[in-house]
């Protein structure tokens, strides 16, 4: 077949003529180019059977090319071994690239191919404020809940809800809370969720001047922002509730409590999400290791300048002990009951005891000065204090009396022991005439209650009005 063909094709019966009769001295002087394609190989060319032979490899005619490569690729060996295989039997011009054309059509070899080659990286553009763009991803489920992480790709700075439902309602009622407390941004980047792609949510994100980016399905490379944190919260909360059985509310907030106020060498400067987010560092528990500065007291003198210029204020204050009638609100009603200043807190507030024993916090405005006869002096503070309030300030245990279930049993002589053959020679002789003497005097009188116990005056000191 292929010598019959050979015959038959005029290209190569060119070439067998120039083999037998002899090649021009330039490539040029061809004037058919598919013959002149043979023109580099001529030394190696001959004619065997009306066929040509390249070396050991016989050349196809062009009808059979295409014939020949699908048997070649019968078992699908790929690009390299496929050229390896035909280097062995057949030639042509071209050969290489008609083999590499061909694999690289087949769909079988093309859908069980590796993976490309990673292209070059793309990052995100790096932001220039807080808030600019923010990335969001649902995290879970764990425990039964799932996490809306919302990270800020400037400050790093984490918001994190914990839910139950991810629908697109219950998504947006969150973002709608976050944007509410820290305004709109400009992006937002998503996966393809389904609460992400929604009707709705591009809806939200029109009507809030919001550009909505979407990254490639099943490529969480492209949110990398949120998809990071999503781990670090995962790793995080694990560690947190190690040996516990579930992660409550409570680890979350310490999670987030410690990623906020710590450095973050992704962020500019590695400065902590709180400083570039809030502009200042978060007041932990640790700054308690601190000395601690005094700090100024600034005070709005226009403002309270113009208070007491429209309400005619004047400056009044009370010492210890003094006699004054304090305004206490019971049951929507004002009274004012007499009472004694005990001590001075803060700059307007006082500790008044009230003749019905007890202590209040009053502001001035709620007290006035009450004045007393001869007969009335002012005493000192510690006979004016009830005497249950000095033992609680003192922290004074006053034992609690023993109540006799009969009082008159200390008084009944104990003759229970006596034997009953002892007689003293002065023993009655009961009669039935005679009416019986009862051993108890009555029935038992019911206990006597302890004294009422309360909470120390250091506890509880105060009732506030």
């Amino acid at each position: 077949m292929i010598a019959k063909e050979t015959q038959d094709d005029p290209v190569l019966q060119e070439v067998i003529n120039h083999i037998s009769n002899g090649w021009p001295s330039t490539a040029s002087e061809l004037h058919t180019p598919a013959v002149r394609q043979f023109y580099s190989r001529r030394d190696g060319l001959q004619v065997t059977q009306d066929c040509i032979m390249f070396g050991e490899r016989v050349v196809v005619p062009e009808r059979f090319r295409k014939r020949i490569i699908r048997q070649l690729h019968r078992g699908h060996p790929g690009i390299d071994r496929m050229k390896s295989l035909a280097r062995s039997f057949v030639y042509w011009p071209n050969i290489d690239e008609d083999v590499e054309s061909f694999v690289r059509q087949c769909r079988s070899c093309a859908a069980a191919a590796k993976l490309p080659r990673k292209t070059t990286l793309s990052s995100w553009p790096i932001p220039t404020k807080p808030w600019e763009r923010i990335h969001i991803d649902y995290a879970g489920p764990v425990d039964g809940y799932f996490y809306l992480v919302v990270v800020d790709a400037y400050s790093k700075w984490p918001e994190i809800f914990r839910t139950r439902s991810i629908t697109t309602t219950a998504t947006l009622e969150l973002l709608q809370e976050t944007f509410t407390r820290y305004g709109n941004p400009h992006t937002l980047v998503s996966d393809n969720g389904t609460q992400f792609v929604s009707a709705s949510f591009k809806l939200f994100c029109d009507e809030n001047g919001i550009q909505h980016l979407t990254t490639a399905s099943y490529h969480p490379q492209s949110n990398g922002q949120a998809e990071r944190f999503v781990d670090t919260l995962k790793r995080g909360l694990k560690k947190l509730a190690e040996g516990e059985k579930t992660m409550t509310f409570q680890h979350l907030q310490t999670f987030l409590s410690v990623y906020r106020s710590t450095s973050n060498r992704n962020a500019p400067d590695g400065k902590s999400p709180a400083h570039l987010f809030l502009g200042r560092e978060m007041r932990t528990s640790l700054d308690l290791l601190k000395p601690s500065s005094p700090r100024p007291t600034l005070v709005n003198e226009k403002q309270n300048d113009q208070f007491n210029r429209r309400h005619g204020a004047v400056k009044r204050a009370f010492n210890p002990d003094d006699l004054v009638y304090a305004q206490v609100h019971r049951r929507n009603k004002t009274e004012w009951i007499p009472g004694q200043v005990i001590e001075r807190k803060g700059s307007v507030d006082y500790t008044v005891l009230l003749e019905n024993g007890r202590l209040i916090r009053a502001h001035t405005n709620q007290l006035r000065h009450r004045f007393s006869d001869a007969s009335e002096a002012v005493s000192t503070l510690n006979n004016q204090l009830p005497f249950a309030l000095l033992l609680d300030e003192f922290q004074i245990q006053v034992p609690t009396p023993v109540v006799l279930e009969n009082p008159l049993d200390e008084l009944v002589p104990d003759t229970a022991n006596v034997p009953a053959d002892e007689d003293d020679g002065n023993q009655d002789v009961m009669t039935d005439d005679e009416p019986e003497v009862p051993t108890s005097i009555g029935s038992p009188e019911p206990a006597r209650q302890g004294r009422f116990r309360r909470l120390p005056a250091w506890l509880a000191p105060y009732d506030l009005f």
